[in-house]
């Protein structure tokens, strides 16, 4: 977890410096279907508009919410399925897709819309991003495995690693359902952004609790 952790840092910092240094980079970090309207040059009124009001409708959002579910799951069963190589391509997938976000924080924050943009980002983001880490974590528990056997062969590691791994993507799949709904109906129908906040982070303190606080304790005695 620390270790995908530190790499989807490391991936926002490389991408908001690399666009501070030269705004082509946003182009090449961030796709056509995620910036639209976001981009350098873009007026702060223009940049407020993408983040504040109902611009889509409901059949709008219903879309979004599925077109978002699909690209986080393919971004989360990535990182887990990379795993195989040895959990490098899955650090090298994390930074890769956090890059992206550098590069927006960099555009909104140099528009004076860094905390909106947190704001607006947060009503999702802490369980998306909340996902996406636990599966790059379960690429790189299986990667680790694998470089490091033990008296095991490398299958018989890469399985029983594979075997857990396989209970966390079952609970990052549902994590993904929940982020969907919450970018494409609440993000979009919540326009204050203590509000976003509150939302975002009563998700986080949700799922923190959920996989730290409560979890089953070892009975007296075991080993």
């Amino acid at each position: 977890m620390l270790i995908a952790l530190a790499a989807m840092v490391a991936g926002t910092l490389v991408g908001w410096l690399l666009v501070s240094g030269d705004a082509q980079w946003f182009h090449a970090l961030v796709p056509g279907e995620f910036g639209g309207q976001r981009s350098p040059g873009a007026s702060a009124e223009t940049l407020r508009a993408t983040i504040f009001g109902d611009q889509q409708g409901t059949n709008g959002l219903s879309a979004f919410a599925a077109y978002l579910f699909g690209n986080n799951t393919r971004v989360a069963i990535l990182a887990f399925a990379l795993g195989f190589a040895f959990g490098v391509p899955s650090i090298l997938l994390l930074i890769h897709n956090m890059a992206l976000l550098g590069a927006m924080l960099w555009l909104f924050d140099g528009a004076g819309l860094g905390t909106d943009f947190t704001a607006w980002l947060c009503v999702h983001g802490t369980t998306e991003l909340f996902a996406i880490l636990l599966a790059g974590a379960a690429g790189i528990h299986i990667g680790r495995n694998m470089a490091f056997p033990g008296n095991r062969s490398i299958l018989d590691a890469a399985a029983a690693s594979g075997r857990r791994a396989a209970l966390v993507m079952a609970g990052v799949v549902v994590m993904l359902l929940v982020a969907a709904f919450l970018e494409g109906f609440v993000r979009q129908l919540v326009n204050v952004t203590p509000i976003r906040f509150a939302i975002g982070g009563t998700m986080l303190a949700f799922w923190i609790a959920y996989f730290y606080l409560l979890r089953r304790q070892p009975a007296m005695g075991a080993d």
